[in-house]
């Protein structure tokens, strides 16, 4: 009697004991496909050529707790349609990140090797020399090869980036990592007619595409001033939208954030007998 009461308790404990094991595998696939379905999406918000009207999207970052990273051209930085080295500390002190650009805003792809070497080394170490930490790049134009891809990398930056490559309807976002970190994609520039909806729509249709990055590439914040233009209440409104979006697992973070790395020390923008 007693062992078949044994029996009887060793076989109920081996049955409770692989249900518990098949609800905990259970419960184990369920959490995996809950975090393979919920890959989160990154929006970087940038601004090329560091163009005067854009300080004004500090106060509006600071406000939204999101920062945003400027490529700069150091060649113009001061004059009348760009804006200071103080205002570019304010910006880096907000904690936005200072990125390059080239120094004049060259077409890389149409220089020597040492003549595009100089715009592209020389604009970081200014930076550097300012006591910014430059790791990101944006190729003027959008003009890059293979050449220029070596360079940006020989010079000390971690990234170089276009300005197309996400087209919405077979690429939706670029991904993280990149698979080429030195050519990273983007959605089409917004434009002076280019809607908040259409913007917005690069998001969505990353976070229901299987997530990844979206960088918003801007130029100028202004009524009409420029072809490559948003409005001040236009920008005012992306951001809104863009802080309620993080209820979607969607994140703000500026370049740097996104792809890592070291912040290389100064290159030299000249190397002895290079000439061609």
């Amino acid at each position: 009697m007693q062992t078949h009461v044994a029996r009887n308790i060793v076989k109920h404990s081996r049955l409770i004991l692989v249900a518990v094991l098949i609800a905990g595998g259970a419960f184990l696939l369920l959490q995996h496909a809950k975090a393979s379905a919920a890959v989160q999406t990154v929006v970087t918000i940038e601004f090329d050529d560091g163009n005067a009207d854009q300080y004004q999207a500090l106060a509006m970052l600071n406000a939204h707790g999101m920062h945003a990273t400027f490529y700069v051209n150091t060649g113009f930085i001061g004059d009348s349609s760009h804006m200071s080295w103080s205002q570019l500390q304010d910006l880096y002190a907000g904690g936005n990140e200072i990125a390059g650009h080239t120094l004049t805003h060259a077409n890389l792809k149409h220089l020597k090797t040492a003549d595009a070497r100089n715009e592209v080394c020389q604009d970081r170490d200014n930076l550097l020399a300012h006591n910014f930490q430059p790791t990101s790049f944006a190729y003027p134009f959008g003009s890059f090869d293979a050449g220029t891809e070596q360079i940006v990398a020989a010079c000390g930056y971690n990234s170089g980036r276009g300005v197309s490559g996400v087209n919405d309807t077979k690429v939706f976002a670029e991904t993280i990592p990149p698979a080429d970190v030195y050519a990273t994609r983007t959605p089409p520039n917004p434009k002076q007619g280019t809607t908040d909806a259409t913007i917005e729509g690069y998001v969505m249709a990353a976070e229901q595409h299987g997530g990844g990055w979206v960088q918003l590439v801007f130029h100028h914040i202004c009524n009409s001033c420029d072809a490559y233009s948003i409005t001040a209440t236009n920008f005012q409104a992306l951001l809104n939208w863009l802080q309620a979006d993080a209820t979607n697992g969607s994140v703000v973070e500026t370049t740097a954030q996104v792809i890592g790395g070291p912040v290389n020390p100064p290159v030299p923008p000249t190397i002895i007998g290079v000439n061609v």
